[in-house]
């Protein structure tokens, strides 16, 4: 039941635009945001974490703003919460998750496995927050890059997991068909989704590729 509450949710995002509606200054913005606005910045960190109410831009500015923090570790993976949960060792997974997310809060996978787990736990506040945290950074990415449909309207991420969990929660891939990287680092991937038919979506990878490229 929980699972068919949260597929409802997703396919219930409206599609609008916030503040950082994409444009050709995208990350420029966010970069001068983070540079003379960084005590803004901790307070929707903070804000965050108590599960405060946010707005989207808050959420938009949580998780573009995260790439230009320390913190940020572009092509990092968490193989360890996995392994947990394949030995059906669930408490300490979750516990686990919950130092990833404190470490990166942007990181969807990291929020739908805690959302998933939390329930299996029967922790219905904490798979509550996660879900709800979840599904307005998704909104977030969503509203503020294009839609996907072409290399000029592609969906701005900090990751390849969060490319991934855009694709099977939101667009409903199934499997992957083809993918081809382009010289401007978007990634150009067909899928089938779960009615069959193919869709060609674009990601923005520009970022992550220019962390990864300094370090």
């Amino acid at each position: 039941m929980r699972k068919f509450r949260f597929l409802l949710a997703v396919c219930a995002l409206a599609l609008g635009s916030s503040a950082f509606a994409q444009t050709e200054d995208f990350y420029a913005e966010i970069k001068q945001f983070m540079t003379d606005n960084r005590a803004e910045y901790d307070s929707i960190l903070s804000n965050y974490f108590a599960a405060e109410e946010m707005s989207l831009d808050d959420y938009a500015l949580l998780y573009y703003g995260y790439t230009y923090t320390d913190s940020y570790k572009p092509g990092y993976l968490d193989s360890k919460a996995d392994s947990l949960i394949s030995k059906k060792e669930y408490e300490k997974a979750f516990e686990h998750l919950l130092q990833e997310n404190r470490k990166d809060p942007t990181s969807l996978k990291t929020l739908f496995d805690l959302m998933n787990l939390a329930d299996l736990l029967n922790k219905t506040q904490e798979s509550n927050r996660f879900q709800n945290a979840y599904l307005n950074l998704v909104r977030a990415i969503l509203q503020s890059g294009g839609d996907g449909s072409s290399a000029e309207n592609a969906i701005y991420v900090n990751s390849e997991t969060d490319e991934f969990q855009l694709l099977s929660v939101y667009f409903k891939a199934v499997s992957i068909v083809s993918r081809e990287f382009t010289e401007d680092f978007k990634d150009k991937i067909t899928i089938k989704d779960s009615d069959g038919a193919q869709k060609v979506l674009y990601f923005d990878f520009s970022r992550f590729m220019e962390v990864a490229q300094a370090k």
